[in-house]
């Protein structure tokens, strides 16, 4: 017997999930590094922009992504600015008004 088995549906979707946040969150480190906003602009401004530069590569690296819902992707990457530890979770989830997953 083969001590190797197919990942199943959920496996792979949660390794995907986990590529995906590792990804946001090297990304947002390096945006918030390179990209100079007015001290005015607030968190939720911020990811908004940052989404919409890294979504195109994001669905390009991960095809499993492409169609997933707004929802989704959004959780990915306020998860992966989590990760990063820029912002606080709360400072997150106040500025986008969510919770995130623990």
């Amino acid at each position: 017997m083969w001590p190797f088995r197919k990942k199943s549906a959920q496996e792979t979707a949660s390794a995907i999930m986990d590529e995906a946040i590792d990804l946001a969150s090297e990304r947002w480190r390096v945006f918030t590094r390179s990209v100079v906003m007015k001290p005015d602009v607030g968190l939720r401004d911020r990811i908004g922009i940052f989404a919409r530069s890294f979504e195109p590569s994001l669905k390009s690296k991960y095809p499993a992504l492409a169609f997933a819902s707004d929802s989704v992707l959004l959780l990915i990457i306020a998860k992966g600015v989590e990760e990063s530890r820029t912002f606080s979770r709360q400072d997150i989830e106040d500025a986008l008004g969510i919770t995130l997953p623990r």
